[in-house]
């Protein structure tokens, strides 16, 4: 359901002469998730990890921030799970009749191909009236301190009662995406990634690919580019779940140049 979304204000190994180190990232990312954990060093662009006990890495350099719509939405530092170390962001959800969300942002001229990470944990299964987004790409309107919605990842409720993922772009030319054949199941009561590669180029070679755990969920080739700024949002946003009161968990959030798969390590 489209209705009712709104724009928001505002290491130990031999050196090799002459052979540059990127070479060898695709042979790393090959890896199966059995192989040791991958430190991806440099690659990070930023991160938050939490382990600081506050929300202080979403906030640093002016470049983030979080917000919540009282007093239906929350969200905080919690200990009740954890993807990594001791701490997390819970963000809860009690919106019946309009959408209303709970939120983290980064925001920043990003390279034109970055890759955009989070883990997830659902401690239950809720059933879905409406989109249910937890993770937003936005860019800068015309409108001074207007962000406007571009694409949305969500989780949406099939038939049968699986959660999956979806994708919506707010644009009229390409709106809601296809479901995978198969649809992969969103796991309940473990943690989950979500990575998403996102080419913000104006032309057809822009694209945005998404892998739940590691497995290719959708790939889209279409423009972006509105602008080189990228306002990237985790959160919790909707209306009318069932049962009404909502939490979701985030931890180990990265913008990086390489694609940091459950294998790594932030």
């Amino acid at each position: 359901m489209a209705g009712g979304r709104t724009a928001r204000q505002t290491g130990g190994v031999r050196r090799l002469a002459l052979v540059s180190p990127l070479l060898f990232w695709p042979l790393l990312l090959a890896l199966p998730a059995c192989n040791p954990r991958l430190n991806l060093g440099s690659g990070i662009l930023w991160s938050a990890q939490h382990e600081t006990g506050d929300l202080s890495e979403w906030t640093a350099g002016g470049k983030g921030g979080t917000e919540a719509d009282l007093p239906n939405t929350a969200l905080a530092i919690s200990t009740d799970y954890a993807h990594s170390g001791r701490y997390s962001v819970k963000l809860t959800n009690g919106a019946v009749a309009t959408y209303e969300e709970a939120h983290l942002w980064r925001e920043d001229d990003y390279p034109v191909e970055a890759y955009y990470s989070a883990w997830f944990y659902l401690p239950r299964a809720y059933q879905t009236t409406a989109d249910w987004s937890i993770v937003e790409f936005q860019v800068p309107t015309m409108d001074a301190g207007q962000i406007g919605q571009l694409l949305d990842i969500d989780l949406r409720s099939l038939p049968e009662g699986d959660l999956i993922l979806s994708v919506y772009d707010h644009r009229s030319a390409y709106l809601r995406s296809p479901t995978p054949d198969p649809a992969l199941p969103v796991p309940i009561g473990q943690w989950f990634q979500v990575e998403a590669l996102y080419r913000n180029a104006g032309d057809d070679s822009g694209e945005i690919a998404i892998w739940m755990d590691g497995q290719l969920n959708y790939e889209l080739h279409r423009p972006f580019g509105a602008s080189s700024t990228v306002y990237w949002t985790i959160g919790s946003k909707t209306e009318g779940l069932s049962p009404a009161e909502s939490t979701i968990y985030v931890d180990d959030a990265a913008v990086s140049l390489v694609r940091v798969t459950p294998a790594g390590t932030l």
